[in-house]
């Protein structure tokens, strides 16, 4: 499940998301989860 206020990002093609609002499920992006972007 996604983090409200947390930033994902994906590996592939590098597009950011940032979680407004919680719900249920998981970030997809070009066919895999998106992964918690690190840093500032």
């Amino acid at each position: 499940m996604a983090e409200e206020g947390k930033t994902y990002v994906c590996n592939i093609c590098g597009q950011e998301v940032k979680v407004t609002k919680a719900g249920a499920g998981t970030l997809v992006c070009c066919g895999q989860d998106m992964e918690p972007k690190e840093g500032p």
